[in-house]
């Protein structure tokens, strides 16, 4: 899986905007990995990674993880941003829901009026919120390994299941109990 946001036209920094929180402290508001072992995402592929550069002038400050299945058939991202702003957060989102496809899920109602769920290539399925000026997003796919970048293009990617929706609600709204 690569970076799960995906990188909108540059904004520019609001005049009078402060500054968003650091890249280290978003990492306690991502998923833990004991909880994504709960859900069955026990091997971590790619560990906390924090940035100060994550290709938004107004949300320049990220955090990520990525974990994978036992059997390597299904990866679990996790990331947050933070903004300088919450209309910044807001106009991100807004690139967001413009720039992916719609799903027939519904986001979990814990994750507030912000949350919208979209497909994203043809097995990835992103849960994304916002709280004040963080953006969040937990994202799972169904068909290539976290690790791989690499697929096979005569496969059919298989739709979500029920189970699988279950996990990615429930994973999006165990990380937004971190972030209050």
């Amino acid at each position: 899986m690569a970076v799960l946001l995906p990188v909108t036209a540059a904004a520019q920094m609001p005049a009078g905007a402060s500054t968003p929180t650091s890249p280290k402290s978003l990492a306690k508001d991502l998923l833990p990995a004991s909880y994504a072992t709960k859900v069955g995402f026990t091997k971590v592929v790619i560990k906390v990674t924090t940035s100060s550069k994550t290709g938004e002038k107004s949300c320049p400050n990220g955090a990520q993880e990525e974990f994978e299945n036992a059997s390597g058939q299904s990866g679990l991202a996790s990331e947050v941003l933070a903004c300088t702003s919450s209309k910044a957060a807001a106009a991100l989102l807004s690139g967001v829901r413009s720039g992916t496809s719609a799903t027939s899920a519904t986001p979990p109602k814990q994750l507030g009026s912000s949350a919208i769920e979209r497909s994203s290539g043809s097995s990835t399925y992103d849960i994304y919120w916002q709280r004040g000026k963080t953006l969040e997003v937990v994202a799972l796919n169904t068909n290539v390994p976290a690790s791989t970048s690499s697929t096979n293009p005569t496969v059919a990617a298989p739709p979500i299941t029920s189970a699988q929706q279950k996990v990615l609600s429930k994973v999006a709204v165990e990380q937004d109990s971190l972030l209050r």
